[in-house]
């Protein structure tokens, strides 16, 4: 029993973890340039909400070839927030998955200033994250690092 159980709660923990970009260093480096950089077209609706859907019938080699093609590209997407945590340094705000609109994980440099206002939102408030696409968990988009708008 326990030798079944070790696997499933590995692959449980890799599932949830967020994915490490290399050496974890960024594109951008700060918080102004990633404030000021130009944002791609890409939007959180149409094909990357029906390819990481929970319901879509995409394969898992089509939502790795997605990844690919969206990862490093700059976001800013107005979005409902699901659940505010902390993990590894940073503020995480989850944001919900909609029918027509993929859920994310905005991954915030925690600070004084920002906690504050983030401990402060309730579910459904919506919020504008800008930051650069990290990869995806849990067909989720993680955007590591961002910063409100």
């Amino acid at each position: 029993m326990v030798l079944i159980g070790l696997p499933v709660f590995a692959v449980v923990v890799y599932t949830i973890a967020p994915k490490q970009n290399g050496t974890g260093q960024s594109t951008v480096e700060s918080d102004a340039k990633l404030a000021s950089a130009p944002v791609s077209g890409l939007a959180p609706t149409g094909d990357i909400a029906e390819i990481f859907s929970f319901l879509s019938e995409a394969t898992q080699s089509q939502r790795d070839e997605k990844e690919r093609a969206i990862k490093g590209k700059i976001v800013q997407w107005k979005l409902p927030v699901y659940n505010v945590s902390e993990r590894n340094g940073f503020i995480v705000i989850q944001t919900k998955s909609r029918p027509g609109i993929v859920g994310t994980f905005c991954y915030l440099k925690a600070g004084d200033a920002i906690k504050q206002y983030v401990l402060s939102l309730r579910e459904n408030d919506l919020i504008t994250c800008k930051g650069e696409i990290a990869g995806t968990t849990m067909r989720s988009i993680e955007i590591r690092p961002a910063v409100l708008q």
